[in-house]
């Protein structure tokens, strides 16, 4: 039998229980979301009427239904943030993933674009609160030596569920779109059932204030707050441009093939990149612990709009996204594992999924203008969407400058 790594020696079957929950429960939600990365060229297509009302208008309408997506993740994340603090970690993940298994069914119903956005608003409301939920349970559930590697193996979810995403995409290739909603709905159903088998890490003292007025009225864990906002904002921007408009960039490097064809070059070039997301969700962990927190995600957020220019300047045929799209997931898809392994640290127990949903999730916020931004100047320049792609990664500066706000946590104790 191999010998298991030094900050996995000596967990319970509880503990690895935990984290399997976890991260079942994440790649199913991830996987929900991903699918509409595939859906959405063919389904705009038929809503608008052709391909030609879709090239002229189809950046634009995806850029506002991915803003609004964003704002139902952060609102998710919010409020089922306040009720996993308030009631209950498991039950909280259990209601999340009903939530965006319902509505990802609920997508394939849709006629018109305002339908899909509406319906997208309320699968969000799961998948946001799924994150600071589990991310608050894994924390609390595994000792200090252990949560690095613990973050890794749940981020690890951020590869593994646009992959499954993919995989569905290439066995429906050619096929009606709406077919990948109702498989979407397969696989967060079974995992319901799995989450029943997770429990409380403890149980907490009656608060005298509601979790948000404990954060905000704390002068400490509000500066921890707002810079982490700002630092998720920014990451959650980079990742989502580096996913959502991936299959775009595929479309337009694909000019006359037929459908099922484009399809599984879609799903190829999903597989592929986020072979770089994998790599780094798994070292950026033990980076953070060896180099810091916030060196680590100072570094990524330096190197992954430098990775973005490489892709759009001399990446845009189907070999060259196979080759650099693993890089741009790399770092801008891999430093969210920093996140999962930062967040929970900045803030005590009581709050700690709220402060978690707060900075991962309401940053979403803040990210909600950068889809909109990257699809009006695609529509500016006749649909050329790697031009708003390359000027949507400006936004890593804003993380830049947010970094030196926030506390450096590596090797400190949670706090309480």
């Amino acid at each position: 039998m191999p010998k298991l790594p030094s900050w996995a020696e000596g967990l319970t079957r509880r503990q690895w229980a935990v984290l399997a929950i976890c991260w079942l429960g994440w790649v199913f939600d991830i996987t929900d979301a991903a699918l509409f990365n595939f859906a959405k060229g063919p389904m705009l297509t038929e809503m608008l009427g052709g391909a030609e009302a879709y090239k002229a208008r189809g950046a634009t309408i995806e850029g506002w239904i991915q803003a609004i997506f964003l704002a139902g993740w952060a609102v998710g994340g919010l409020v089922f943030g306040v009720l996993a603090d308030t009631w209950g970690r498991t039950r909280t993940l259990v209601v999340t993933i009903l939530l965006y298994c319902g509505f990802t069914g609920l997508t394939a119903l849709c006629q018109t674009p305002e339908q899909v956005a509406v319906v997208r608003f309320l699968t969000a409301l799961g998948i946001g609160g799924e994150w600071a939920a589990g991310a608050a349970l894994v924390a609390e559930t595994f000792p200090a030596r252990s949560r690095a590697g613990a973050a890794a193996l749940l981020q690890s979810a951020a590869a593994a569920g646009p992959v499954l995403a993919a995989l569905a995409n290439l066995a429906l290739r050619g096929q009606d779109w709406r077919w990948l909603f109702v498989l979407g709905v397969l696989p967060a159903i079974v995992c319901v059932f799995i989450r029943v088998r997770a429990y409380e890490p403890e149980k907490r003292a009656p608060r005298e204030r509601a979790p948000l007025a404990e954060i905000f009225g704390h002068a400490r864990w509000r500066r921890h707050a707002l810079a982490a906002m700002v630092i998720g904002a920014v990451g959650v921007a980079g990742a989502q441009t580096a996913t959502y408009w991936a299959p775009n960039l595929v479309q337009a490097a694909s000019e006359g093939l037929a459908k099922s064809d484009v399809d599984a070059r879609k799903s190829t070039v999903a597989i592929v990149s986020h072979v770089g997301t994998l790599l780094g969700v798994f070292l950026v962990p033990w980076l953070c612990d060896r180099l810091g927190r916030k060196r680590t995600i100072g570094a990524f957020f330096l190197a992954a709009p430098l990775a973005v220019g490489l892709v759009i300047g001399v990446g845009r045929t189907y070999e060259g996204l196979l080759l650099l799209l693993p890089l741009v997931n790399f770092f801008a898809i891999g430093v969210s594992a920093a996140f999962v392994l930062y967040f929970p640290e900045l803030f005590p127990t009581a709050v700690r999924a709220t402060g978690a949903g707060l900075a991962y999730n309401v940053g979403r916020v803040l990210s909600i203008p950068m889809p909109i931004f990257t699809g009006a100047v695609a529509g500016a320049f006749g649909g050329n969407i790697g031009t708003g792609v390359l000027m949507s990664a400006a936004v890593y500066v804003f993380g830049l400058l947010a970094l030196p706000f926030a506390p450096e946590t590596k090797g400190e104790a949670l706090p309480d």
